[in-house]
C-alpha cells in the first residue's frame, strides 16, 4: 500500500515538469519567431502584423482571368520553346516540366519537418541587410499557428537552402562526447540540405546558363527555395540584370500579375502609404484599378491596355518569366517551389548590357569567358561572342530604376555571404 501511495506521488510530481517541459519548448520556438518578426520587419509592431485582417479577404481568382498560355513539356521542343516564346519575350506556362521530379514525392511539409526541422533557412533580412533565418521547425510551427493570421506572413526565400547551417555552430560545443559527434556527423549526412538539389532538375529549355561562366562563387545568386503560406510573396519587382527566370511550383497555388517592358513605374508600383510593398498589399490597394474602365475613349480596362497578365498557377506548373517584364507574386495556399534566374543565348545581349551596366567586372568576366571559349567551340560560342563584340559600340544607358530584386526579393550583390537580394 505504501508502494502505490509513493508510485502515485512520483507520477503527479513528473506531470507537472513535463507540462513545464513542454511549455518552455513552445515558448522557445515562440521567442525564435517573434525574434525574427522583429528583425525582419522592425516597422511594424509585433501586434500589428494583422492590423489590416488580410486573411479574411478572397484572393483567389477564376481559371478563366488566366489567359496565358500553356505548352506540355513533353511535346515542345527546345527550339520550338526559343522560338514561340523566349525569342519574342512572351510569358508562358509549361506543364509536365516535373512529372518525374523526387521533389513530387519529399517537398511537403511533414517530410521538411522529418528530414530538416533542424536546419536553418532564410526568412528575410534585418535593417541592416543581414539574413534573418529560423529553422525549419519553428517556421513550419509559425506557418501553422500566427501565420494563418498574419496579413503578409513570413516566408522562405533562401538561396544558401542546400548549404548544413549547423555545422558551423556546433563545431564550437567541445563539451560533446565522441558518440554525439558521431550520431551528428551521421544524421547529418542522412538528412543533409544537399539533397534537395538531386530533387529536381532544370528543365531542357533554361539549360543555357551562361553566369556559370563566371564561376559558381562569384556569379550572383540564382536559385531560390520558396516556400510559404497564404498571403505570402513579393511585391512589384523586375528581376535584376535583364535575366529572365523559371519557377516550378510543387505544391499549392500561385497568383502572379505582369506587366511588359516599358510599362510606366507610377502606375504599377505607387506609393502605398500607410500600406507596405508586399504582395498582399498590391493586390489589396492597387490591382482593383487595373480592372476599372477609366478611358471614356475605350471600352478596355487599364490593365487591358497595358498588357496586364494574370496567371493561376497551380502544382506542377512552370511559369517562364521574360527579363524586363514586371510581376509580383501571392502564395493563396500553403506552397513549396523552386526558382531560378537565367542567362541564355536567347536573352544575352539584353543581360549583357544590364550588367555591364549595374555589375561592370561581371560583365567584364563574361565577355572575356565567352570570347575564351569562342576560340575552342567556335560551333556553341562564336555567335554569342560576335553578339557582345558588336555590343561594345553601344553607349551604356542605365537600366530602368526599378530593376533591383531579384525573382522574388530583396537585396545584395555576392552569393558567398547567402545575401539572397540584389542578384
Amino acid at each position: 500500500m505504501v508502494y502505490s501511495v509513493l508510485d502515485e506521488n512520483q507520477i503527479t510530481r513528473k506531470r507537472p515538469r513535463e507540462k513545464y517541459y513542454k511549455e518552455s519548448k513552445e515558448s522557445r520556438c515562440e521567442r525564435k519567431i517573434r525574434k525574427a518578426k522583429l528583425k525582419t520587419r522592425s516597422e511594424i509592431g509585433l501586434f500589428d502584423w494583422n492590423k489590416w485582417r488580410f486573411c479574411e479577404n478572397d484572393y483567389w481568382i477564376h481559371s478563366f482571368v488566366d489567359t496565358v498560355p500553356r505548352v506540355n513539356y513533353l511535346k515542345t521542343s527546345k527550339e520550338e520553346f526559343v522560338e514561340r516564346f523566349e525569342s519574342k519575350n512572351v510569358p508562358v506556362v509549361i506543364t509536365h516540366a516535373t512529372d518525374h521530379w523526387r521533389a513530387n514525392k519529399t517537398w511537403n511539409e511533414q517530410d521538411m519537418l522529418e528530414r530538416y526541422g533542424s536546419h536553418l533557412f532564410k526568412v528575410g533580412e534585418d535593417d541592416d541587410d543581414n539574413n534573418v533565418y529560423l529553422k525549419m521547425k519553428h517556421f513550419l510551427h509559425y506557418t501553422k499557428t500566427e501565420g494563418h493570421r498574419d496579413d503578409s506572413p513570413l516566408y522562405i526565400f533562401d538561396s544558401g537552402f542546400y548549404k548544413d547551417r549547423r555545422r558551423s555552430k556546433k563545431s564550437k560545443r567541445s563539451s560533446d562526447d565522441d558518440n554525439d559527434r558521431k550520431r551528428r556527423k551521421q544524421n547529418k549526412s542522412k538528412h543533409s540540405p544537399l539533397q534537395l538539389l538531386s530533387d529536381y532538375e532544370v528543365p531542357s529549355y533554361f539549360s543555357d546558363d551562361l553566369f556559370r561562366l563566371t564561376g559558381e562563387r562569384r556569379r550572383p545568386p540564382y536559385r531560390w527555395l520558396v516556400m510559404g503560406g497564404a498571403r505570402s510573396g513579393t511585391g512589384i519587382h523586375t528581376d535584376p540584370l535583364g535575366t529572365s527566370a523559371w519557377n516550378a511550383l510543387i505544391k499549392g497555388h500561385k497568383r502572379w500579375c505582369l506587366f511588359p517592358p516599358g510599362t510606366p513605374k507610377y502606375i504599377i508600383d505607387p506609393p502605398m502609404k500607410p500600406y507596405d510593398h508586399e504582395g498582399v498589399s498590391w493586390f489589396t490597394k492597387v490591382f482593383p484599378k487595373f480592372k476599372m474602365r477609366d478611358d471614356p475613349n475605350s471600352n478596355a480596362t487599364l490593365g487591358e491596355r497595358l498588357g496586364m497578365v494574370e496567371v493561376l498557377q497551380r502544382p506542377g506548373e512552370t511559369i517562364f518569366v521574360p527579363g524586363g517584364w514586371a510581376h509580383v507574386v501571392m502564395n493563396l495556399d500553403s506552397t513549396i517551389a523552386i526558382t531560378q534566374n537565367y542567362c541564355s543565348f536567347t536573352n544575352l545581349e539584353y543581360v549583357y548590357l544590364c550588367t555591364r551596366h549595374s555589375r561592370p567586372k561581371l560583365g567584364a568576366k563574361l565577355l572575356r569567358k565567352i570570347q575564351e571559349l569562342a576560340k575552342r567551340f567556335p560551333e556553341t560560342y562564336g555567335e554569342a561572342a560576335l553578339k557582345l563584340d558588336s555590343l561594345q559600340y553601344v553607349p551604356q544607358i542605365p537600366p530602368s530604376s526599378d530593376e533591383s530584386s531579384s525573382s522574388s526579393s530583396s537585396s545584395s550583390s555576392s552569393s558567398e555571404d547567402d545575401n539572397d537580394s540584389e542578384f
